[in-house]
């Protein structure tokens, strides 16, 4: 990134100066890692090493670095302006900022895709003391020795051939059928390899199939309370959604139904309040969307998570007419940032979601394909799930006690299982400010006001994860959110 031209009027010492500078305030600079060394930036610019040492200096002096006694020069944090601020003209010196510059703000204004949703932060289990977060997964659970295994078999001659073919029309075979046999026979659901489609996550899974099976113009059926994720997506493709009430046994089959086209649903661990969908129900909405002649995508994530010997049937189960696209993934119950998830329909669904597939993203990754069907075939999967379903059932009922102890009758363990507790707060009590009060004691959990249709009205609502926090913290995060309710307008 730094060269410099012995022809110039400007002396070396200012051109390599000039060159730091402006990588510092662009951000090509790394705040935890070392600048390039004296000795190193003279030897490969063949300049001599007063001239690097004085470049330093000045650049020390301007504010753009700080030295670290035994580790060398790094970036100056201060020096590196907040996201849309200006850079400091007194600090930036000679670095010229351009004269105009397209304003993108106003490109994306009324057609931006930045539409609200959840954004989990990256690094909420370092920071935060108890990471109420939902989705993810506590690894000091993950058996790492099994998966380095599992990986380094994946690397093998043979394999590493695979990786240099394009796998666009074809999924890895062996974990196809780990998810056939491990993930989808627990469920109910008989398919052959033609009819799974491995994708980048659950989330790709869902918009293949809302892509597929509903047309700009079309209507959406969202539960409401529902994933706000498909709400934005439908919206983007120009598709109409139309909210429709749940009640304590899941999606509530009122006309509004009727209206749709398709309808996007979570019957056996319904978003975000967990309830489940009893059988009746289920197979009264089967009924009605056949008689309809509407599609159902049926979201069954958590799906592995089952606190129950005998989980309820997933409707794909029983769904005797062709309607019902299931959709899932492994992210809850291995790791989020493998991206591993699936779609389940007739075979003739899943040739067009592939050829939809490869014109985003081709296909998923070969290797974490492999890495996670070894890792499914030697029975490392089923252990796993096994034994964090056994913890998070133990986090689960203390976090309920914790709740009861402070907001009696207003939550319930979820009857499948999963990762979370949907909590009602008290009236007038509003959840973002609720999240704001308690973050400097090291507490984080989402609202719930982004699952409604009007967010303005469901204010009072959190989720509460309890996969990664450690068991002992539960009850005092608890607690601190409970402190803090008096100054977030709760009654």
């Amino acid at each position: 990134m730094i060269a410099v031209d012995r022809e110039s009027p400007e002396t070396l010492q200012k051109q390599i100066r000039r060159q730091i500078a402006i990588g510092i305030v662009n951000r090509l600079y790394a705040l935890n890692r070392p600048l390039p060394s004296i000795r190193q930036l003279s030897r490969e610019l063949g300049v001599s090493v007063t001239t690097v040492s004085l470049a330093y200096d000045w650049l020390r002096l301007d504010g753009f670095v700080e030295v670290r006694k035994g580790a060398g020069f790094f970036v100056n944090p201060a020096v590196l302006p907040a996201a849309g601020e200006a850079l400091d003209p007194e600090l930036t010196g000679g670095v010229d900022a351009p004269e105009e510059e397209l304003d993108y703000t106003a490109f994306f204004r009324g057609r931006s895709f930045n539409l609200p949703r959840v954004v989990k932060p990256a690094d909420c289990l370092a920071r935060y003391r108890y990471p109420f977060v939902c989705g993810v997964i506590d690894p000091s659970l993950f058996p790492i020795d099994h998966w380095r295994e599992c990986v380094r078999d994946s690397m093998n001659r043979f394999e590493l051939e695979n990786w240099a073919t394009d796998y666009s029309s074809v999924d890895d075979e062996m974990l196809v059928e780990q998810i056939i046999q491990r993930v989808l026979a627990k469920r109910g659901i008989v398919a052959r390899p033609d009819q799974v489609l491995v994708t980048v996550g659950g989330q790709q899974a869902r918009h293949l199939a809302l892509r597929l099976l509903v047309s700009a113009g079309e209507t959406l059926g969202v539960e409401d309370p529902g994933y706000r994720d498909v709400v934005n997506m439908a919206r983007i493709e120009g598709i109409a959604v139309e909210r429709l009430p749940i009640d304590g046994a899941g999606l509530m089959l009122s006309e509004d139904i009727d209206r749709c086209r398709c309808l996007f649903v979570t019957p056996s661990h319904q978003f975000p309040t967990t309830v489940t969908m009893p059988p009746e129900r289920k197979l009264a909405l089967l009924e009605r969307t056949h008689c309809n002649r509407q599609f159902v995508i049926e979201d069954d994530y958590e799906a592995d998570i089952s606190f129950n010997r005998t989980p309820p049937a997933a409707l794909k189960s029983l769904d005797g007419w062709g309607n019902v696209v299931y959709t899932g993934s492994l992210s809850q119950s291995l790791l989020p940032g493998l991206r591993i998830g699936y779609l389940v329909a007739h075979s003739e669904f899943i040739r067009e979601a592939r050829a939809l597939r490869h014109h985003f993203v081709r296909h998923p990754a070969v290797n974490n394909q492999k890495s996670v069907a070894l890792f499914m075939q030697r029975g490392y999967f089923d252990r796993f799930v096994a034994g964090i379903t056994a913890v998070y059932q133990e986090r689960c009922a203390t976090m309920h006690r914790a709740l009861e102890r402070h907001f009696p009758g207003a939550s319930a363990p979820p009857e499948y299982g999963g990762g979370s507790i949907w909590l009602r707060l008290p009236e007038g009590a509003d959840a973002g400010v609720l999240a704001e009060r308690v973050e400097a004691e090291g507490v984080y959990f989402e609202t719930g006001g982004f699952t409604f249709s009007d967010e303005r009205r469901n204010r009072n609502h959190i989720r509460l994860g309890y996969s990664a926090i450690d068991q002992s913290l539960i009850a005092e995060g608890i607690d601190k959110i409970a402190a803090a309710l008096a100054d977030a307008g709760a009654a």
